[in-house]
């Protein structure tokens, strides 16, 4: 696979103009790449007033081959001196896979078109173990023949889950696999002989052709996908980009460098993290769920640096209270409370309607009597019980595992507190209120999985591993 370098340069279409670019990480200046000084007055006068409708992807070329730059912000422009420039940010980087006739004459749509999207290795390798794909070898015969021994990969069937499903009205096709590179001398290790690597992927296959411009949409889903199984939003992987060719086989058409503002990446091993398989059957609910922004309140939730693992602050207590809340919206389970609160609304309204009625000079739309009472409800503490009742049966086993305080209304209440008193008076005062933290959280995942409809007995088996 190709890489795309920190630093490179080439020439760009950006309009009419063609324009020199280099590009620094994610920085890229443009340069008017007219000979005269009035045509370079002029193109950088176009390119500094430039209207389109963003994202938009700026097509062009560097050394070897095609080359996408994505812009989904306004260009920044300097004038001053004899160059004058444009700098933005991007933050997404799409080469070419190959520059030969034989690579374009396999396209069956245009480059800037894929018909499915390929996420390898990093952080999705804890998820869904590459090692699954390796035949166990026999140590004791390892041994006994001198070091000689044979790596056997088991077949694709062993360790491949595909399935379809349906998203945005679209059927897609997932695959979670495990992909084996070729073996090959490797130059950046002074010419050692590799003998090949394993990295997991989920793959993305559509029924019509995706444009660039849907890159960074896939790549947030199934970056949020991993993010959640692994507990933290610190989460890196490779993606490529492949059309079908004639003969309807998928081959690699660009390989993408998606920018982060991440200081670290995850390190959890696999014995820490949500397995993809053990949930396989329900990740396309899971990532449905994900793309209609309903996972968004627990994903606020996980750290975005190692250095913030084990450790909970306030804004830590206050988006988990908003992620229960959210989780007890979700509307699968119907509760014989919630019906109540119903009721009780509606004759709340038909008392107002008979006072009204009788009061002649009492104006309803001139008092806040109605919003009052539309947002009629029960107390947060009172939700997070009822979710807790709801899931008694994981969140007990997951608090006798780790010797954690029992969930009971004063520590709810001693929790949901905290919320409050940051909210209202912006005083903290920890003391032991906290201490049921990692039991809410646990529920919080609990919640949303029931919601994307994984069994009790799965989502305890899962949780109790890694909490």
């Amino acid at each position: 696979m190709k890489k795309i370098s920190d630093n490179f340069c080439g020439y760009l279409k950006v309009g009419d103009d063609k324009c020199a670019y280099s590009v620094s990480n994610n920085i890229v200046t443009l340069l008017p790449a007219q000979n005269e000084e009035t045509e370079i007055d002029e193109a950088f006068e176009r390119l500094r007033s430039r209207k389109t409708e963003l994202p938009e992807y700026l097509l062009g070329e560097d050394y070897d081959g095609l080359i996408a730059i994505i812009r989904n912000d306004k260009f920044s422009t300097r004038s001053l001196g004899f160059t004058p420039s444009i700098k933005f940010a991007t933050p997404i980087i799409i080469k070419a896979e190959g520059n030969g006739e034989g690579f374009f004459r396999n396209l069956t749509e245009e480059w800037d078109r894929f018909h499915a999207i390929m996420f390898i290795g990093g952080n999705i390798n804890a998820v869904c173990n590459p090692q699954l794909a390796v035949e166990k070898s026999n140590y004791d015969g390892y041994l006994k023949n001198d070091g000689a021994r044979e790596i056997k990969i088991r077949p694709w069937n062993d360790y491949t889950y595909s399935t379809e499903f349906e998203m945005d009205g679209e059927k897609i096709a997932l695959t979670i696999s495990v992909a084996q590179t070729g073996e090959d001398v490797n130059a950046e290790h002074h010419g050692a002989y590799s003998l090949g690597e394993l990295n997991s992927f989920i793959r993305l296959t559509f029924e019509k052709a995706k444009s660039f411009n849907d890159v960074e949409k896939y790549y947030s889903i199934i970056k949020d996908l991993i993010a959640i199984l692994t507990l933290q939003n610190n989460v890196s992987f490779e993606t490529d980009i492949r059309q079908k060719n004639s003969e309807n086989e998928l081959f690699r058409t660009g390989v993408c460098r998606i920018f982060d503002h991440y200081e670290n990446y995850s390190v959890r091993k696999c014995q820490n993290v949500i397995s993809i398989y053990s949930i396989s059957d329900y990740v396309p609910n899971l990532i449905n769920a994900i793309m209609n922004n309903e996972a968004d309140s627990l994903l606020e939730i996980l750290p975005e640096d190692n250095g913030m693992i084990g450790k909970v602050t306030i804004t830590n207590i206050q988006d988990l209270c908003t992620a229960l809340e959210v989780a007890y919206k979700w509307g699968k389970r119907n509760r014989e409370k919630d019906n109540l609160i119903e009721n009780l609304k509606k004759e709340i309204k038909k008392t107002i309607a008979i006072f009204t009625e009788s009061h002649d000079d009492m104006n309803v739309n001139e008092t806040t009597i109605k919003s009052a009472f539309d947002y009629l409800d029960y107390t947060l503490k009172q939700k997070i019980l009822t979710l807790y009742n709801e899931n008694r049966c994981i969140i007990d086993a997951i608090i006798a595992k780790r010797s954690l305080p029992q969930i009971s209304e004063a520590s709810v209440a001693a929790f949901v507190n905290l919320r409050n008193n940051k909210t209202h008076s912006g005083t903290v005062e920890w003391g032991d209120s906290a201490r049921i933290y990692t039991a809410l959280f646990a529920l919080g995942y609990a919640c949303l999985f029931r919601y994307v409809d994984i069994p009790d007995k799965v989502i305890e088996s899962v949780l109790v591993r890694i909490f």
